[in-house]
């Protein structure tokens, strides 16, 4: 009975522990990322747009050393809620006529403030995804600096 306890406890403690690892909420996350929000996209064609956009930037980000975590949501009323991250970008893509437009914000998390921001118009949805990797080379720079001890 003791051994099932054990070992109950154990898988429970295993479990929850690959939950963290699976929610991407490492402890020591530069940036936090959540899906960018769509706004007048009546076929739904624009969701995978911003999917992608986010997957290139959070690759690219991961490739360049930036730690990354993923939420399932974020706007600037719940930045608080993107720490320990220092910093999160919020992510809006938009149709106009047959325009698309991505707009990328880096926040700082604990002020609020708006650090960069990073626009883009296209017709070509491929062009608006691949915005996340270029983003990505100047947010990456961004940490960087901001890593670097601060000289006098």
């Amino acid at each position: 009975m003791v051994t099932l306890r054990v070992w109950l406890a154990g898988g429970v403690l295993a479990w929850s522990m690959a939950a963290g690892e699976l929610s991407g909420q490492p402890p020591n996350a530069d940036i936090a990322l959540a899906p960018f929000t769509v706004a007048g996209d009546k076929a739904n064609e624009l969701r995978p747009v911003a999917d992608d956009c986010l997957g290139q930037l959070a690759t690219a980000l991961a490739g360049k050393g930036v730690k990354v975590s993923r939420l399932p949501s974020l706007d600037e009323k719940t930045l608080a809620r993107a720490k320990p991250a220092r910093w999160a970008v919020l992510g809006k893509v938009e149709r106009k006529k047959d325009m698309i437009s991505a707009e990328l914000r880096l926040m700082d998390v604990a002020s609020g403030e708006e650090m960069r921001s990073y626009f883009h118009t296209s017709a070509d949805p491929k062009e608006i995804a691949a915005m996340g990797a270029r983003a990505a080379d100047r947010i990456a720079a961004f940490v960087k600096e901001q890593r670097a001890p601060q000289r006098d």
